[in-house]
């Protein structure tokens, strides 16, 4: 097993630049004090452990970069750099997500203008386990299906992580792990393979919303599924 630092009570200060301030004072600050403890020599291991791709296919199309030392999860590429993507481990080795993400993942994600990494592992867990019922009935997973499910909603303190929660009388599932928190602290960068195009950039070459952590989140709403929806759910 790749060897990954104890992130128990792992709490290590940084202090914003004045621009840094700018972009991301409205995250709390409790973010920023949770540094990846996945190192770069432990990033070869855990690759070999960790299938990031449906198929295997196209396991070299993607590039782990482990985050520095001052990097944390809300923090956007330079703009001379090619944008990546964060995400944590346990989204691939314990809940199975694998990329690219799935059409009807990028529209929840991008509905709801949530960044993959700003989304709760339980967050994941839902979308997760939603494509997997859809899918042993014979249909298509579908974003308004979901959206008419599950509402997005802040976790404590609300400045941080987001996830999702059932409307009522329309839960289907439990949370996956109702306290975990380990994913906080190992998370890493994927990048595209030289001359791979990401399919996290629009065909400007720009980022979709959901790549990197946004404020404005929205509470999409499907308050009325169509009759073949209807027969679906």
């Amino acid at each position: 097993m790749a060897k990954k630092k104890s992130c128990q009570n792992v709490r290590v200060p940084r202090v914003l630049s004045v621009i840094e301030r700018e972009l991301y004072g409205w995250v709390d600050e409790e973010i920023f004090t949770q540094p990846s403890v996945i190192e770069a020599d432990a990033l070869p291991e855990l690759r070999r452990e960790m299938r990031l791709t449906a198929d295997g296919v196209a396991e070299g199309d993607y590039v782990l970069e482990a985050a520095g030392p001052s990097d944390r999860l809300p923090f956007r590429a330079p703009e001379d750099r090619v944008p990546f993507l964060w995400v944590y481990s346990e989204l691939f080795t314990r809940l199975g997500v694998r990329l690219p993400f799935i059409e009807f993942q990028r529209e929840v994600l991008s509905r709801c203008h949530v960044a993959a990494s700003q989304l709760h592992f339980n967050g994941w867990g839902f979308l997760r386990t939603f494509k997997r019922v859809c899918l042993h009935f014979g249909f298509r997973p579908s974003w308004r299906m979901f959206l008419y499910t599950y509402q997005l909603h802040a976790l404590p303190p609300g400045k941080g992580f987001m996830s999702f929660r059932a409307y009522q009388g329309r839960k289907l599932f439990d949370s996956f792990e109702e306290s975990i928190q380990e994913f906080k602290w190992h998370y890493f960068k994927v990048l595209p393979f030289p001359g791979k195009r990401p399919f996290w950039l629009n065909d400007e070459g720009a980022p979709f919303p959901w790549v990197y952590w946004n404020a404005e989140v929205r509470d999409f709403r499907i308050t009325a599924l169509d009759p073949l929806e209807t027969l679906a759910f």
